[in-house]
């Protein structure tokens, strides 16, 4: 299956000059170089972009021409795999697979955690519910808080948004989400949602009604709400933070421009915070590492994950920063599986939990054992699979049609 034709690549409007490629910090490639690796990608010849891209989307904001070059490279990688298949290991991070990076986390949740996500499976129809996306259901903890106090949150892994299919190249899986999620949301009689992850937010606004969904919702950022409540008074900051933070900006984030990777950084500073920012931050950030797992030269290689984790958690160090900020659940959950390898990397806060503070409230701190978690159930998966030559196919997606338990 291809990208519909209004997210396609736009072959007609590249001038094959390299820009796109030559400005990626993760290529690093010369002029000449990128020019050359970018003809090769146009008419489908092994690149070394296939290898190393981790779909941040640098490029696409980098090019003169409005390409979409991004496009292109999710496309040459579908076809690998809808040639090849996925590499058997693959499979422990799809969304939709059982046993998955996130089930092993839940199954060893504490009960009251296990709790709050029994609550979000409630299918009773309600005009404004709170979306919250597979990375916030691995972490549930930050929505205890009286920030969502009075939200209806409502979602399950099995109502993933396809984020992962769809940086993969995985665009099938696209369309069956896109089916699912529309007949989830229809169940819920929704009006507004909101949505408490970047990936998300984009996914439901920008990919998926490309691939078949019609959403009878309007669609709202958490981080809108969270500024909202700052600005008419809802949310008093009685213990300023005075804290030097970088901030860690979703690959998500800058695909809304730069009024939307203003907010979080407004939020913190309103909160007290010093924003101090890495050499790649905003639209030319560097993804947290998951990225590194999407193509299928890598296909969820722990091993290379990690390193670019590493990368940028040292990215961050150099920026003369207390901390790391992030607004997205995912890049959180990296970052704590490398801290369990990397002792000396900075704290990581989310930004819920940055205003937390600032508004005198205790923190629970979870990522050391979630870091954990995540790293002791991929190498637990994923060891037997790792230097195996198998191939699968991705997992048909059950519509929501079919009868099925929530996953919790």
């Amino acid at each position: 299956m291809e990208l519909p034709e209004d997210r396609k690549y736009r072959y007609e409007n590249c001038k094959i000059c390299g820009a796109c490629l030559a400005s990626c910090p993760v290529l690093k490639l010369d002029s000449e170089s990128a020019a050359i690796e970018m003809s090769k990608l146009r008419v489908g010849q092994e690149s070394y972009v296939l290898k190393k891209c981790t779909t941040c989307h640098d490029c696409d904001f980098s090019c003169p021409n409005d390409c979409h070059p991004c496009s292109l490279i999710l496309q040459r990688w579908s076809e690998i795999y809808s040639k090849k298949g996925i590499p058997a290991r693959a499979k422990y991070f799809l969304p939709h697979s059982k046993p998955n990076f996130r089930t092993y986390v839940i199954e060893r949740m504490s009960p009251r955690e296990k709790g709050i996500l029994r609550t979000w499976s409630d299918l009773t129809p309600h005009e404004h519910v709170c979306y919250p996306g597979c990375n916030i259901i691995a972490t549930p903890l930050l929505t205890d808080n009286l920030f969502f106090k009075d939200m209806e949150i409502r979602g399950g892994l099995e109502y993933c948004c396809g984020e992962m299919y769809y940086r993969m190249g995985l665009f099938e899986q696209v369309k069956q989400v896109a089916k699912k999620t529309e007949a989830y949301f229809k169940k819920l009689e929704a009006r507004k949602v909101t949505i408490l992850c970047t990936a998300g937010y984009y996914m439901f606004t920008n990919v998926l009604p490309h691939f078949g969904a019609n959403y009878d919702f309007e669609a709202e950022s958490y981080l809108n709400m969270l500024l909202e409540k700052i600005h008419i008074g809802n949310v008093k900051f009685t213990t300023p933070l005075n804290m030097k933070v970088t901030v860690q900006d979703s690959c998500y984030g800058k695909q809304f421009g730069s009024e939307y990777l203003d907010i979080p950084r407004e939020i913190l500073t309103k909160a007290g915070c010093n924003i101090v920012e890495m050499k790649y931050s905003r639209e030319c950030m560097l993804c947290c590492g998951i990225g590194a797992g999407f193509s299928p030269y890598s296909a969820y290689n722990p091993f290379k994950i990690l390193a670019y984790t590493m990368r940028v958690i040292k990215e961050a160090k150099k920026s003369g920063a207390e901390a790391i900020a992030v607004y997205c659940s995912g890049c959180l959950q990296m970052f704590a599986t490398c801290m369990t390898l990397y002792r000396v990397a900075l704290p990581v806060y989310h930004i819920i939990e940055l205003l937390q503070l600032a508004c005198g409230e205790e923190v629970e701190k979870f990522y050391s054992r979630i870091g954990k978690r995540l790293l002791v159930g991929t190498l637990k998966h994923q060891t037997f699979d790792l230097l195996s030559t198998k191939r699968i196919k991705p997992p048909t997606i059950m519509s929501d049609e079919q009868p099925t338990k929530p996953w919790i």
